[in-house]
């Protein structure tokens, strides 16, 4: 079970990415479910929720793009 900081960080992560990246949230949610976003996300909260949301958005377009 995710902590209440854990919950409120990925609706912070998706709210962000959708604006920065000018998508819907229904989009944004099934880029994340396929690329395994979600996921990722939480194994680096500590580091990431440091961080701004172009920072945040920009770390999740190089996770989904590796190579």
């Amino acid at each position: 079970m995710l902590t209440d900081n854990k919950n409120d960080f990925l609706i912070y992560v998706i709210e962000e990415y959708k604006f920065l990246e000018n998508k819907k949230a229904r989009e944004t949610i099934k880029l994340f479910n396929e690329n395994n976003v979600f996921n990722y996300v939480l194994k680096n909260y500590d580091a990431l929720h440091t961080m701004g949301g172009r920072a945040i958005a920009d770390d999740i377009n190089l996770f989904i793009n590796r190579a």
